[in-house]
């Protein structure tokens, strides 16, 4: 982090006006005290014992609720003894010790500063003397606190950020750093148990609004912690207050959406204790069951589900899963033996904080007897129990034992208690359905919605609403996607597309397999094999090509259509005779992942298999194509240049500029072609010699064209050549392309000439002209031109870099110019 806060420094020096210089020092030098402060309290809590009498941590922690620029120097001043003496001796020396060349110590100073930005800033009036006095006096006091607090900032390590204290290791839980950039808290709150961090990201450029869900176990949450795993709650009910002994963890999301439907299935199971006494709540990966579930009954707990019946008294949560998705990635919970007994123990917690070895000598039905014998002795029947098991679907991988689960859970139910069990599939018994799928698109879009604006992603917040109805389709309507989604453009200040392909084409194995490893594992090997090559077909999956895969392999086609209904891995377009397949695209790279983990030999017979099904579809075709030869002519003229742009989309390259050869190919006398190809060839492959010719040929086919002379413009500059690139940008004025574009590109065109020989002779009148055409680009165009603000943007980024090159040029002159002359 210091190297970090160094770079801003640099950032804000940098800065012209005195006024604008001490704003971002002062914003600077709050995220470093911030993250001090953060850093000693996560020492205080990890590395020293509790001491009653001692400082009031909590009160500290409560006032970062709106945290002023006092509390962190308030919580260091208190603090760094107590570190000093239980933890490092060393601990930011200089803090309070003065120096030959620091009259005052650095607390004493902070304080002046915090004294300064309460009088004049923030209550008074800032004249000049004032701001040029505090910008000088801001930027050596950050600088002497990052001398100071070397070893007390935390490092950033990989995704975790920790602090070395001595040879003691403080991991940080709380995320100072974002996207390699710092952050300026504004608020640490609480909601429905979630806390929650806002604040703003440091930059100069872009401080964007953030906001970060923190773990569970984050400093701020410094409620008492209770060792018994169950605890009594009294529920508020419309007649009289209700004790219920519990264990439910809270909600999983402070922004629930939708779901009243199953909400009220839920609500009607519970109410029916005569005739139902299991539920099964089941969908796909991602759809949001166990965030159902806890939503469900944390609002029981709170009295918030209508009526007045009668509740458990006993209610114990257990998880089967073996992973989790959260932030940081897949979390694997490592250690469960044989889990369906397991859930029972669990369920004997509420008598006990420690379970007796009695209990582990006993499984299966013996154990069933011991738990019914236990409630019974406590008073309890089985009406006052329920057991919720979540994620069942990792307690069997085969039929066998998926029976076996379905008999062990009945028994639970008839004897023990009521039970609820989640499953990403159907399971063999006799339970309430409450099934989950996708969110509804109206309930979708509220979710992003909610999501964009509670995280601060900008580009979610400025979309319109047909732009991210057409997200979340993209998204499978997933709860956990679009979650994933509006966290990643949050934190990387990215676009929805950028996000999108982060999400859906360049997602981690582990999202992958969080998603869908447990629909795999219940694939017989052959039909595994069918999904491995159908990934791998360059042809449009439809019903016949799905018929040979199967063909192929030995597999019965109604077999494959089977296991592919069991799982959301595709959609399905009924034509009749046929249908069209669309695997979706996280299914399709879990495939592919699947397929390159199989020995080399297995992957060779399945890339033949495909080979050998691509040809079947190409012989199709042909034999269609002359069948309809008179209306063929037209539509596959143009083929080649769309397949080239989606393959474009797909960051295929290799294949796109194939397909754009077969197109130009086809149209030899296409101008808008040859142009695109030449943009492609620059933009994308950065391949400037090779597109000259096809820049050429396009204002040869057509000598008006604006966009043909523009490209033909940029790929003369990239080659060097000002002139020819200078009357090519002349001709698209001519054209259709406006003022500001040319001229921006003429100034940004010189900009990098200069910047590849800056000490050369003509690097100084480049700049010159750089300058003079960017600042005439930045003061034409019209506001009602689509990109005005876009190229107006670019023209004060370039204007800027191009007089930072202009001072370097002359600070290097100044220096040789001083220099002692030789004889």
């Amino acid at each position: 982090m210091q190297k970090i806060y160094f770079r801003e420094l640099e950032v804000a020096l940098a800065l012209t006006a005195q006024a604008e210089s001490l704003s971002y020092l002062s914003s600077i030098l709050r995220s470093l005290l911030q993250s001090l402060s953060i850093s000693a309290l996560e020492t205080v809590f990890q590395a020293t014992p509790t001491v009653d009498d001692d400082v009031d941590l909590k009160q500290f922690l409560d006032r970062f609720g709106q945290p002023s620029d006092g509390l962190p120097v308030e919580i260091l001043d208190a603090l760094i003894p107590r570190i000093r003496g239980m933890v490092f001796r060393g601990y930011m020396t200089g803090w309070f010790e003065t120096s030959p060349e620091q009259k005052e110590n650095l607390v004493t100073a902070l304080l002046s500063w915090v004294e300064f930005r309460n009088k004049r800033p923030a209550h008074g009036v800032l004249d000049a003397p004032t701001t040029a006095l505090w910008a000088q006096n801001t930027a050596e006091l950050i600088r002497r606190l990052l001398i100071v607090a070397a070893d007390a900032l935390p490092t950033v390590t990989a995704s975790t950020l920790s602090a070395l204290v001595g040879d003691v290791v403080i991991p940080i839980s709380i995320p100072l750093v974002l996207g390699g950039e710092c952050i300026v808290i504004a608020k640490v709150a609480s909601r429905k148990g979630i806390w929650k961090m806002q604040g703003q990201v440091l930059s100069w450029t872009d401080a964007r609004e953030v906001a970060v869900d923190l773990a569970p176990s984050n400093i701020f949450a410094t409620e008492e912690k209770v060792l018994d795993k169950f605890k009594w709650r009294e529920v508020p009910r419309s007649s009289k207050s209700f004790l219920v002994l519990n264990n439910i963890p809270g909600r999983q999301t402070a922004n629930f959406v939708g779901r009243a439907k199953e909400l009220e299935k839920l609500t009607a199971w519970l109410k029916d204790i005569a005739d139902s006494r299991t539920c099964l709540v089941f969908g796909d990966g991602g759809f949001g069951k166990t965030t159902l579930v806890l939503e469900f009954f944390n609002n029981l707990l709170e009295g918030s589900v209508d009526g007045d019946f009668k509740l458990p008294s006993v209610i114990s949560f257990y998880t089967a899963k073996r992973t989790k998705w959260t932030e940081e990635g897949l979390v694997h919970f490592k250690g469960i033996s044989d889990v369906m007994e397991d859930s029972v123990r669990e369920l004997m917690y509420c008598f006990s904080p420690v379970l007796g070895k009695e209990w582990y000598k006993v499984e299966g039905r013996a154990l069933i007897d011991r738990a019914v014998t236990a409630f019974s002795e406590e008073g309890f029947t089985r009406d006052d129990v329920l057991l919720i098991i979540d994620n069942t679907e990792t307690l069997s991988t085969s039929q066998v034992d998926a029976e076996e689960l379905g008999s062990f859970i009945s028994q639970v139910a008839k004897r023990i208690g009521r039970v609820i069990i989640t499953s990403r599939r159907r399971e063999l018994l006799a339970a309430e359905p409450v099934p989950v799928s996708q969110l509804s698109e109206v309930e979708a879009l509220l979710l992003l919605q909610k999501l964009g604006k509670e995280y601060g992603a900008r580009a979610v917040i400025q979309a319109g609403e047909a732009r991210l109805r057409q997200v979340c389709k993209q998204l499978m309507w997933k709860p956990l996607l679009i979650d994933t989604l509006v966290r990643y453009i949050a934190r990387s200040s990215s676009g929805l597309q950028e996000g999108l392909d982060q999400v859906l084409r360049k997602t981690s194995d582990e999202l992958l397999e969080f998603l869908y490893e447990d629909a795999w594992a219940r694939m017989n090997a052959a039909v595994q094999e069918v999904f491995m090559v159908l990934v791998s077909l360059a042809s449009p999956l439809d019903g016949k090509c799905v018929g040979d895969v199967c063909t192929q392999i030995g597999v019965q086609h109604a077999e494959f259509q089977s296991s592919l209904g069991e799982t959301y891995f595709a959609s399905i377009v009924d034509h009749g005779d046929s249908y069209g397949l669309e695997i979706v695209e996280l299914a399709t790279e879990f495939f592919r992942q699947k397929k390159r983990r199989i020995p080399r030999e297995e992957s060779e017979r399945l890339d033949k298999i495909a080979f050998k099904v691509d040809k079947q579809a190409a012989d199709r075709y042909e034999i269609d194509k002359n069948y309809r030869m008179d209306r063929v002519a037209d539509g596959f003229r143009s083929e080649f240049a769309k397949a080239a742009k989606i393959a474009t989309i797909k960051k295929e390259y290799g294949k796109a500029a194939e397909l754009y050869d077969l197109a130009i190919l086809d149209e030899p006398l296409n101008s808008a072609l040859h142009e695109r190809y030449a943009s492609f060839l620059l933009r994308t492959l950065g391949k400037a010699p090779s597109a000259l010719p096809y820049a050429e040929r396009a204002t040869e086919l057509d000598a008006h064209s604006a966009d043909a002379w523009l490209t033909l413009g940029l790929v003369q500059y990239k080659l060097g050549d000002l002139k020819a690139g200078d009357a090519a940008m002349e001709k698209a004025i001519k054209y259709g392309k406006t003022d500001q574009l040319c001229l921006l590109r003429k100034g940004i065109a010189r900009y990098h000439v200069a910047m590849h020989e800056p000490y050369g002779k003509r690097a100084m009148p480049l700049l010159k002209e750089a300058e003079v055409l960017v600042t005439l680009s930045a003061k034409s165009g019209s506001a009602s031109d689509f990109y005005y603000q876009k190229n107006k943007r670019e023209a004060e980024k370039y204007m800027y870099l191009i007089r930072t090159l202009v001072s370097k040029i002359n600070r290097r002159g100044v220096v040789a110019g001083n220099a002692p002359q030789r004889n």
